[in-house]
């Protein structure tokens, strides 16, 4: 099997022929390098260079519009200039949509072919809706390991196509299959992303609940609840919200396109605020014991938003680091794979420390904000030898309440009996 990837950035291209990525993302490098040397791995910034392909994966980016709704304008762009390459190429080339994208896009999409290109869809080529369910720092293991395949698909020989090429690329490992039209797989896309945020806010909710009630856990309530299978306990973790370039996207995406269809999404609007509101919640923590924020020195360890990633899309860090310096504050951030990235944003409204340690020495307040395995290792000692005033946000729970002495006070999200 041979691949061709094609982007319109000269430099990312140039970098991949290379044999460098530009995302952070486990076992990518390699695999990339391995592709590369069988020569079964191109890469390209020329259209032409595609005539002749079978299948054509569409994967470009759905960034939201201030609207909310999502810009198709990549979309658009990528269709058609494959009109031109589907016009070129005999057979019957399928283009398989992987973006995350509105139902009626795939539809849209193929309507728009036919007139450009001048052949029949169904016909002369296929069309064929395939959301992925990938997890940013996961991406190599999810793809070749997936728990389904959904394929929207609405003419027979595209279907036999794209279940023979799954069965052959998966073989005896192949997961179920999911067939269904163009929308209905556009929306499981949507619908997934949403659940698993509502998952997300729940806990949070839940999580406040817990830290108004005496010996109160939200780790111990979110086992319990997971033990139902109905409910499952996957994404019943509390800690500042959730973000990435996903679930805020497609959660504000399905809200737009929902009340478009005169669906009243006031649920999903209430899943926003919880985590719109998070970062706010996590600071208010610490009102009782540090009181007004401005001159303190706050340091902020990770601001990914998540570990193992430089990805600082909607972090619920930059979030905070912004109530930070709106409050007067001076924080001070450290996180070992996406400094650069929050450079781009943050300027020099903060200072960068090159170390867990350099940037909690003299700081007032110390917020964890990331389960970086790096962070788990700080002791007691490190924050009473280093911390002007030791009180530390901990809003993954990686220490232990009992680790702590009086000395030390440690405020966990959804934890009662906050003073050590």
């Amino acid at each position: 099997m041979e691949v061709a990837g094609l982007d319109n950035n000269q430099i990312k291209v140039k970098s991949l022929k290379a044999g460098s990525t530009p995302i952070r993302e486990k076992d990518l490098d390699k695999l990339l390098k391995a592709g590369l040397a069988s020569h079964r791995l191109a890469f390209t910034t020329n259209y032409k260079d595609l005539v002749g392909a079978e299948l054509f994966f569409l994967a470009v980016g759905t960034p939201s519009l201030t609207s909310g709704r999502i810009d198709l304008s990549q979309i658009k762009s990528a269709t058609d200039a494959l009109a031109a390459v589907i016009e070129h190429t005999d057979g019957y080339p399928i283009v398989v949509v992987k973006s995350t994208v509105v139902p009626g896009t795939a539809r849209d999409l193929k309507k728009r072919l036919e007139t450009l290109s001048a052949k029949k869809a169904g016909v002369d080529f296929g069309v064929c809706s395939n959301p992925e369910f990938l997890r940013e720092g996961s991406a190599i293991h999810d793809t070749l390991h997936p728990d389904r395949i959904v394929l929207g698909v609405e003419d027979a020989r595209t279907s036999r196509v794209m279940k023979d090429f799954c069965k052959r690329f998966y073989g005896k490992n192949t997961p179920e299959i999911v067939e269904t039209d163009h929308s209905t797989a556009e929306l499981v896309k949507y619908a997934s992303n949403a659940f698993l945020a509502t998952k997300v806010s729940f806990t949070n909710l839940m999580a406040r609940i817990c830290e108004k009630l005496p010996q109160s856990n939200i780790d111990e309530v979110a086992h319990a609840m997971g033990l139902d299978p109905r409910i499952g306990g996957l994404f019943l973790e509390a800690g500042p919200g959730f973000g990435g370039s996903c679930f805020p996207k497609d959660v504000q995406a399905l809200v737009t396109y929902a009340e478009g269809l005169g669906v009243d999404s006031s649920f999903l609007r209430a899943v926003q605020k919880i985590n719109e509101t998070q970062p706010n919640h996590v600071l208010s923590l610490s009102k009782d014991s540090l009181g007004e924020l401005t001159g303190k020195v706050v340091a902020v360890l990770g601001v990914s938003f998540k570990p193992g990633t430089d990805d600082i899309r909607e972090s619920r860090a930059i979030k905070l680091i912004e109530v930070l310096l709106r409050d007067g504050a001076r924080p001070r951030i450290y996180d070992p794979n996406a400094l650069e990235n929050a450079k781009e944003i943050l300027g020099s409204s903060v200072t960068y420390c090159k170390s867990a340690l350099q940037c909690i020495f003299g700081a007032e307040m110390v917020v964890i904000m990331n389960a970086e395995p790096e962070f788990k290792k700080l002791k007691p000692e490190d924050f009473l030898r280093l911390m002007k005033q030791p009180v530390v946000i901990d809003t993954r729970r990686m220490y232990r309440p009992d680790e702590f002495d009086g000395k030390i006070r440690l405020i966990s999200v959804g934890r009662s009996g906050q003073v050590q």
